[in-house]
């Protein structure tokens, strides 16, 4: 007989690495579904899953916000949608790899002319 592991917020928190105040929130703006008993939350494996997914969508940048519109009205994220948004934050880190690449040239074009000017400074006393 498999029994599900149930867990209360400190050990959800050791587990996963997020706050018990973050949980809390993710808990509050709708994109954790937690079951209680008594004035407790009590987290399943699913939760803790979930919760791991959250803070790694977080380290990519993509905003509680965001995911609350990918979750919806629905018990679980649209993947599709998650993966159409996902093909988009990737446009759009790639595009700013370009831009911070030409800034950086520009940057050092600029290093490499001011450079010029102090030699030439320093060379006319």
């Amino acid at each position: 007989m498999n029994k599900e592991v149930r867990m209360y917020i400190n050990e959800a928190s050791k587990l996963t690495g997020a706050t018990q105040r973050a949980i809390r929130l993710y808990e509050s703006v709708g994109l954790l579904t937690v079951s209680r008993r008594g004035k407790y939350r009590v987290y399943s494996q699913e939760n803790i899953h979930l919760i791991k997914l959250i803070k790694e969508a977080q380290t990519l940048g993509v905003a509680l916000s965001d995911m609350v519109a990918l979750k919806g009205e629905n018990e679980d994220f649209d993947w599709q949608a998650v993966s159409h948004y996902l093909i988009q934050k990737q446009a759009l880190v790639e595009e700013n790899i370009k831009q911070l690449e030409l800034q950086r040239q520009r940057i050092k074009n600029y290093r490499i002319s001011i450079d010029k000017c102090i030699q030439e400074l320093d060379s006319h006393p």
